[in-house]
């Protein structure tokens, strides 16, 4: 594909995200997995409110980050975690950055610097976007278990799913979603 020459080629191409599923749910069976612009929205709806609770945050910055942070997926689709140790070491982020360059061609250097921000993480917003992109992934394993879907566990046992404790408002949440899953569980936790 080439780079996006109009506003309108960005606007089309975005819809593609639509029809993008999340590859780690379509990978394990779950019926209808949520798209890539579900799972945006989402994400960006955890930033809204948490980040309102986060005294300092620029939750702007963090929406606007958030609202861009899996745009590459039009190009290269979601990978899932478990593809990453095949690619050599900084290949996945070359080919998210040149996607990224390309896709976000019509708009301006400071919009294409949001991936950069969010890929190095060197802000309070660019981390509190990747804890709920973490959240926002274990939220909806727990609500895919909570509407009969099986073969999530690993989900649940992989540390990598849930996001640090930096953000406290971000670590309430992890604790009560542990809570649910565990009185849920037939194994207790």
């Amino acid at each position: 594909m080439k780079p996006n020459t109009s506003l309108l080629d960005l606007f089309l191409e975005t819809q593609i995200l639509d029809r993008v599923p999340r590859s780690g749910y379509f990978l394990r069976g779950v019926p209808e997995a949520e798209s890539v612009t579900e799972h945006s929205w989402h994400v960006l709806f955890l930033v809204w409110a948490l980040g309102q609770r986060i005294p300092g945050l620029d939750v702007s910055r963090a929406i606007e980050i958030a609202l861009i942070h899996d745009l590459a997926e039009v190009r290269i689709g979601d990978l899932p975690r478990t593809a990453n140790r095949y690619f050599e070491e900084g290949a996945k982020a070359r080919a998210e950055r040149a996607a990224m360059d390309e896709i976000l061609a019509p708009m301006t250097e400071e919009s294409r610097a949001l991936h950069d921000e969010y890929t190095a993480a060197r802000t309070a917003e660019a981390r509190l976007v990747k804890a709920c992109d973490k959240l926002q992934l274990m939220i909806k394993v727990l609500a895919y278990e909570g509407w009969g879907a099986g073969g999530l566990g690993e989900f649940w046992d992989n540390e990598a799913n849930f996001p640090d404790d930096e953000f406290e408002p971000v670590a309430e949440v992890v604790r009560d979603l542990r809570r649910r899953h565990a009185a849920r569980s037939p194994r207790g936790a």
